[in-house]
């Protein structure tokens, strides 16, 4: 009777925990941009986190440049990252958000030369 006792406790505790671990997963999303000439950088990172990290959903945003010394970079000085719950939230909150677009139109296109965009689970 105990080890049922036991046992009928433990799967709760083992399920719960299997579904935090699963919780805890995170879509990252890394967008490398290269830039056109005469592009104010300042200005651009002060607007994507103005913009894109105010966006629900978006639990973590860094917008960085590129400092490695390989050489191997093909041209892209800087990147967004930015950290995601769900495939949901990246696709259906982020991507259609009027910030999102609104960002996109008003210093993108005139801007960005050329981008990659990498996304992977962590």
């Amino acid at each position: 009777m105990k080890r049922l006792s036991l046992f009928i406790l433990i799967i709760p505790v083992f399920l719960f925990s299997q579904e935090v671990e699963k919780n805890e997963k995170k879509l990252i999303h890394v967008v490398l941009l290269k830039f056109k000439d005469k592009v104010d950088i300042d200005l651009l990172e002060k607007e994507s986190y103005k913009y894109l990290s105010a966006i629900e959903g978006v639990n973590d945003f860094i917008f960085s440049k590129n400092i490695s010394p390989e050489g191997k970079s093909k041209g892209f000085t800087h990147a967004f990252v930015m950290e995601f719950s769900s495939e949901f939230d990246r696709d259906s909150i982020y991507l259609p958000h009027p910030k999102h677009l609104t960002f996109a139109k008003k210093y993108w296109v005139d801007n960005v030369e050329d981008f990659v965009v990498y996304d992977y689970w962590q």
